[in-house]
C-alpha cells in the first residue's frame, strides 16, 4: 500500500462525506429556523456539529495511521475510524446534554439528519450527481 495514494483516498472520502453531511444538515436547518426559536437553532447547529466533527476526526486519525504505518490494512483503518468516531460522539453528546441548555429533540433530529449524509454519500457521488 502506497502512502500518498492511501492518504489522498482517505482525504477524498472524508471530503465527500463532509459535503454530503453538510447538504443533509442544510436541508433540515431552514425547517428549524422557520419553526423554532434561537434555542432550537442553536440546538440544531450543535447536533450538526456532533455529527460532522467525530466523522472528520476518525478520518484524520486513519490518515495519520497510514502515514505512520505504511502497511495498514483497510479493516484496521475502518476499525480505528469507527472507534474514534464512537468515542468522540459519545463524549460530545454527554457534554452537550450535561453542560448546555438545549432542546434535546431538535439536537437529536439535526444529528440524525446530518448523519444521514454518511449513508447518502455513495448516491450523491454518482457521476450524474458528482459533487467534486
Amino acid at each position: 500500500m502506497e502512502v500518498p495514494s492511501s492518504r489522498s483516498d482517505i482525504l477524498l472520502a472524508a471530503k465527500q462525506i463532509l459535503i454530503s453531511q453538510i447538504i443533509c444538515g442544510a436541508i433540515y436547518l431552514p425547517y428549524v429556523v422557520m419553526s423554532s426559536d434561537l434555542l432550537g437553532i442553536e440546538s440544531a447547529l450543535i447536533g450538526m456539529a456532533i455529527a460532522v466533527i467525530p466523522s472528520m476526526m476518525g478520518m484524520i486519525t486513519a490518515t495519520f495511521k497510514v502515514k505512520l504505518k505504511k502497511d495498514s490494512s483497510i479493516s484496521e483503518l475502518i476499525r480505528v475510524t469507527r472507534t474514534v468516531k464512537l468515542v468522540y460522539t459519545v463524549v460530545m453528546f454527554i457534554l452537550a446534554f450535561r453542560f448546555m441548555a438545549l432542546s434535546n429533540v431538535i439536537m437529536l433530529s439535526a444529528y440524525g439528519m446530518t448523519f444521514l449524509g454518511c449513508f447518502l454519500t455513495p448516491i450523491l457521488n454518482k457521476p450524474q450527481f458528482r459533487m467534486t
